[in-house]
This record gives structure tokens, C-alpha cells and sequence, in this order.
């Protein structure tokens, strides 16, 4: 059926295609369209047909759609249509000149930190908005859904998309669709929970962070199941493997907001927002005050059970443990010496 999506083809009669673009992260076919109305160019996303398991999916996808058109942020590309073409579901959003994050990377390697932390500051300022504002999670923060427009100006696509298909989740399932990217998909996420917090968002701007400065992805599997299961359990490799040059302060930031447990994570858009604000002012900044608990001889997990994110590489470990031997050579030292000042007084009696 999607073979009649070619040049010149209208969806709905309305939206004429003018070319294919490429894959989206939901697994869509994304192109470049035109805009009956506004006469301008936009994306047209046409969704794979298993992602429509009914009529209720073709209302919530629609509804999610009308929902986050409402937006209206300088770093969110607007949406502006949805429909259903034969059961084949495709939305409508903005056009802008630039470049996808995930090749914007791949172009650059990897990105100097204060460019990264401008762009996670700008996506977060997106989030906040949309949670703050509509309570609306995106679900689906991934360097491919990250245009980066004239100026090196982030802008986030579609918002809040994955959740329209989560009520049909099972069903997608067994048809073996997953919903979402699991390489960039937090641990709740990955377990299957339904109630979501922004935390879960903030988990995954924590990766699109790490691989901005490392240049590759934080975790790097053979499978989505394998990828789902270091989501829950494991560490992404030390940056230092792959950057050098990323200051400690910058890492205990990414450190924080990938905590594997959320509650360990920034308690808000708006203290995250401020630590980055402070790196890029070279300013001490509020994640250093947990660093000890985040980082031990044997990395663990605050909450018991799983290793703690080590983002910041082995260095910091080597410190600690370095800086735990002077303390206990200090200690020995000195009850030495105290022990021979007692001894020399009983003696010289």
C-alpha cells in the first residue's frame, strides 16, 4: 500500500507528496510534502500498517497529534495534521532547513561540551515547557527525532507520539513491533511501566548527552531485547574511552540524569536546567554535592543492586580509591605516633 506514496500522490487529497526523505524513529517513512493551506513545505510521517491495531488507535494517534500541535515553543517543531489514509496513519509537521542530531553527529564525530550542553539545555527547556504546561512526555527522545536548524538551533519532533500506541502495546507486541527506540528507552520504560514521569524523558536527553560527546551511543547491543535489558542494568562504557576532554562537572551531570533508579535523578527540568546553565558559566554546580554517593570502590547503585553509572570513566573510581588510602595511612601514622608519646611517658617514669 505504500508504494502509491510517490510524487506528485496526495494523502487525503489534500497533502501532496513531493518526495521520500527517509526512515523515521517510530519506523515510518518519512517526506517531504506540501501544505495545502500554508503553501509551504512540510514532513509527512506515514506510520508502518502494523501500528494501526484498530479504530481506538486511530483516535488516540490522532488525539496525541491535536495535543501537541497545541505547543508552542521555540525549540519544538510544530504538528500540524493527522488523519488515516486506508488504515495507513501519517502526520504532518513543520519543515525546517538542517540536519538530524543523528547525523549532525555523525558529521561532526563528536560535538565540543559547551555545544552539547547548549543543545541538551535547549531540548530540556522543550520538555519543561510541554510537562509544565500539558503535562505531555514525549516518550521517544532520540538524536532522529532532534533537528538541528539554521543556527544551530535545536528543535524536538514528535511529541508524545509513542504514547498513542502504548493502550494497543501487547497487541503490537505479539506482531513483534516495539513501541519506541530501546536504545535510547529509560528502565521503567523498558519494564513495561504505564505511568510515566518526565523523569523517564530526562533519562534519555541523558543519553542523547553522552553520545553527543562520546560520538557513539551509550549502550551498543545485538538485539532489542538485549538492548531493553542494559536500559535496567548496566553502565554505558567510561566516556573517557572515547572523550578526553569532557571537565568532571559535565559528567556528574550525565551521571545524575541517567541514574538507573528516577528518583535519583534531577528532581526537576528546572535543577537540571540550572546545572547546565552553571557549566557553561564554569560555576560549581549542585550534582557535585552527591558525587560520593554516586561513585564507590565498587560501583553500586545507591538504591542496592546494579551498578551505578559511571559516565565519567574509571578515573574518577581510581581518585576516590586513592584518596581513601591517604585517609587510612594518615590514621595509622598518627596512632603510631600517639602510641610511642604514651609509651616514652610511662617509660621515662
Amino acid at each position: 500500500m505504500l508504494q502509491k506514496f510517490t510524487p506528485g500522490y496526495k494523502l487525503n487529497g489534500r497533502f501532496e507528496i513531493l518526495k521520500m526523505q527517509g526512515k523515521g524513529s517510530l519506523g515510518d517513512t518519512v517526506y517531504i510534502g506540501r501544505h495545502p493551506d500554508l503553501e509551504k513545505e512540510v514532513i509527512i510521517r506515514v506510520l508502518p500498517p502494523e501500528m494501526n491495531s484498530g479504530t481506538d488507535t486511530v483516535q488516540r494517534f490522532i488525539q496525541a497529534v491535536k495535543l501537541t500541535a497545541a505547543l508552542k515553543h521555540q525549540n519544538i517543531l510544530p504538528a500540524y495534521d493527522a488523519g488515516d489514509e486506508n488504515g495507513i496513519l501519517f502526520f504532518v509537521s513543520a519543515s525546517e532547513t538542517g540536519l538530524y542530531l543523528s547525523d549532525y553527529i555523525k558529521m561532526k564525530a563528536r560535538l565540543d561540551q559547551d555545544e552539547a550542553v547548549k543543545i541538551t539545555m535547549a531540548i530540556a527547556d522543550a520538555l519543561e515547557y510541554a510537562w509544565d504546561e500539558k503535562k505531555i512526555l514525549h516518550r521517544n527522545v532520540c538524536p532522529s527525532n532532534i533537528l538541528i536548524a539554521a543556527g544551530v538551533h535545536p528543535m524536538l519532533a514528535d511529541f508524545g507520539l509513542a504514547k498513542s500506541f502504548e493502550a494497543g502495546k501487547d497487541d503490537l507486541t505479539v506482531m513483534g513491533y516495539t513501541i519506541g527506540n530501546p536504545q535510547y528507552m529509560s528502565p521503567e520504560q523498558a519494564r513495561g511501566e504505564r505511568e510515566l514521569s518526565y523523569h523517564a524523558d530526562m533519562y534519555c536527553l541523558g543519553l542523547v548527552f553522552y553520545e553527543m560527546l562520546a560520538g557513539v551511543p551509550a549502550f551498543q547491543c545485538k538485539s532489542h531485547v538485549e538492548m531493553m535489558e542494559a536500559q535496567m542494568e548496566k553502565a554505558p562504557k567510561p566516556m573517557t574511552n572515547y572523550n578526553s576532554n569532557v571537565t568532571p562537572d559535565c559528567l556528574l551531570v550525565i551521571n545524575k540524569m541517567i541514574e538507573k533508579d528516577q528518583k535519583n535523578r534531577y528532581g526537576t527540568w528546572a535543577e537540571l536546567i540550572k546545572d547546565l546553565k552553571a557549566l557553561l558559566a564554569a560555576r560549581p554546580i549542585a550534582a557535585s554535592a552527591v558525587k560520593k554517593l554516586v561513585v564507590s570502590k565498587d560501583p553500586v547503585s545507591r538504591t542496592g543492586g546494579g551498578k551505578a553509572y559511571n559516565a565519567y570513566g574509571s578515573r574518577r573510581v581510581k581518585e576516590s580509591n586513592l584518596l581513601s588510602g591517604i585517609i587510612i595511612t594518615v590514621a595509622v601514622v598518627l596512632s603510631i605516633i600517639v602510641a610511642v608519646v604514651v609509651f616514652l611517658k610511662y617509660f621515662n617514669k
